[in-house]
């Protein structure tokens, strides 16, 4: 029987360069992570049938099976595996599939080892979108959306309950509605952006509402996203806003 991967923080390393990945793996290894690593795609499916674990970092240009072909058969043997990809290309058909499929996010080499610890920290802790908008139907077709690209995505419709679930529950990225009554999204940002365990927001509003938007992004808002947006969209935004460094400074690593 697989350990739990609340039990263990166990991170597979996949690249076919061994200088790159025993770096990423000691690296890893001294955040208090157990790093286990795979030369090439079908060595890392064979540790994926007989291991659980919490995260997969894999390089996207390997002999064989590429990073993206791995990702997909890896997704099948533990579908709520997190995983992040690797490269030293710019942005290409394959990589933009693998966000539309739920990679976690896509970092460009080179990067620093401090970038990736950042990343790694919030992946393996709450690795989830929360979705706050007043009308639940609105919030409920967006989270339809993004799980069915395979992110793992929760709705609420206010912004007190949006502060209660992170703090209760946890979510490393907010799409937050900014026009909402009672309490508004420059409110529960600055609300969230206080908590320890600090959220991306990314705001989304249909009104103009220039004063609003100006002031979520002096409290740390990502960015703001004009409704209606198509979808792609957003889950591209997510991805890039979890692999932004800018975006995780103020995010210090948690040791596992």
């Amino acid at each position: 029987m697989r350990e739990s991967v609340h039990q263990v923080k166990r991170v597979l390393v996949i690249d076919d360069e061994e200088g790159m990945r025993a770096t990423l793996a000691a690296n890893l290894e001294l955040e208090g992570y157990e790093a286990v690593e795979a030369r090439d795609g079908v060595h890392a499916l064979e540790l994926a049938r007989q291991q659980t674990f919490t995260l997969v970092i894999s390089d996207v240009r390997m002999p064989g099976l590429n990073g993206v072909e791995t990702f997909r058969e890896l997704k099948r043997i533990q579908p709520e595996l997190t995983v992040v990809l690797m490269t030293a290309f710019a942005l290409e058909k394959l990589i933009e599939e693998a966000i539309e499929e739920g990679v976690y996010t896509v970092i460009y080499k080179p990067f620093s080892m401090d970038h990736l610890a950042r990343i790694v920290a919030r992946a393996v802790d709450s690795p989830a979108v929360l979705v706050v908008d007043d009308m639940p139907t609105v919030a409920d077709s967006i989270v339809a959306v993004l799980r069915a690209a395979g992110l793992s995505a929760h709705a609420v419709h206010d912004g007190r309950a949006a502060v209660r679930y992170v703090i209760e529950r946890g979510a490393d990225v907010c799409v937050l509605d900014l026009v909402m009554p009672d309490q508004d999204g420059v409110t529960t940002c600055a609300q969230m952006r206080r908590l320890e365990k600090r959220v991306t927001v990314i705001a989304m509003t249909g009104h103009s509402v220039p004063e609003m938007v100006n002031a979520i992004m002096s409290k740390g808002g990502y960015t703001c996203l004009r409704k209606p947006f198509d979808a792609l969209e957003l889950i591209h935004t997510i991805a890039r806003a979890r692999g932004d460094a800018a975006a995780l400074l103020s995010v210090p690593p948690a040791r596992a």
